[in-house]
């Protein structure tokens, strides 16, 4: 006979205290994405794959979060793959990370994208780190899904307040950025 297979279920939790209950998280949200490690590379689309995503996404983390913790970065790189997960943005990394890139200064998601700055990388030790981690996420399928960011799909640095902020729910703070989930009943 063949060998059966055990059917893996992941679900964040609405609050970071709700881990105490995982299996109330998993039932309220059956749909839910992730605690621990993706087994599957967390269902990437195969157009979100490869070299040039992995190449886009370790932009993002070098020009958004090279001076963060490697916690901090990974926060980053899950909010443009939950990004490219959500029906309401690009299907891949690029289209995610470049996302209004072309409709003029400080038009597009990520700042480094469309801030007028040339985009060089000068500290090669955080590029290889920015690349390892793209590559984690990307091609081995090995990322940690953070449960404290859960289906955070927005972030902004802890020295501006924009205003979107007040009508989604704040997920967490890891270093300068504080992460927001999609939030139906949040007032704003």
């Amino acid at each position: 006979p063949a060998p059966s297979r055990a059917r893996v279920y992941f679900a964040y939790a609405d609050t970071v205290d709700d881990v105490s209950s995982p299996f109330a998280a998993l039932f309220a949200n059956p749909s839910g994405t992730g605690i621990g490690r993706a087994p599957d590379g967390g269902s990437l689309p195969p157009a979100a794959r490869g070299a040039e995503q992995t190449k886009c996404l370790a932009e993002a983390i070098y020009f958004e979060a090279r001076g963060e913790s490697r916690k901090g970065q990974l926060a980053v790189a899950q909010v443009i793959i939950n990004r490219v997960k959500n029906p309401a943005f690009p299907k891949t990394i690029c289209g995610v990370v470049y996302q209004g890139s072309d409709d003029g200064l400080h038009r597009c998601q990520f700042s480094f994208a469309c801030d007028g700055a040339t985009n060089r990388v000068r500290d090669r030790g955080s590029w290889l780190e920015a690349m390892s981690i793209a590559r984690e996420v990307v091609e081995d399928g090995r990322s940690v899904v953070m449960a404290d960011i859960g289906n955070a799909t927005h972030y902004h640095a802890t020295y501006v307040s924009p205003r979107w902020a007040g009508r989604m729910k704040m997920m967490d703070q890891i270093g300068h950025h504080v992460f927001y989930a999609p939030c139906l009943r949040c007032s704003g």
